[in-house]
């Protein structure tokens, strides 16, 4: 939690905000709530089976995309971009 708090609070003198609505951000916050619906519908009984595999799935789609798609093609604070798409 601390670590946490003194991030933000970096990001905050660095970059003058909490939150900049990077595209790497915004990905990682999706891959996360992606995976906090996971594993509601593990933990909930009527939502097993076939509902959390699709969504562990789709899950790790969202993974590559945030790796590959966004360090790689994306432009932003945190993109690694060295390829072009032409």
């Amino acid at each position: 939690m601390e670590r946490r708090v003194l991030s933000a609070v970096w990001a905050n003198e660095a970059w003058g905000s909490y939150w900049n609505w990077d595209p790497k951000e915004t990905w990682a916050f999706i891959t996360w709530t992606v995976f906090a619906i996971y594993f509601h519908t593990r933990t909930n009984t009527n939502l097993e089976g076939v509902n959390s595999a699709l969504v562990a799935s789709m899950g790790f789609l969202i993974i590559w995309i945030c790796y590959f798609g966004v360090n790689l093609l994306g432009i932003g604070l945190h993109s690694y971009g060295s390829f072009t798409l032409s």
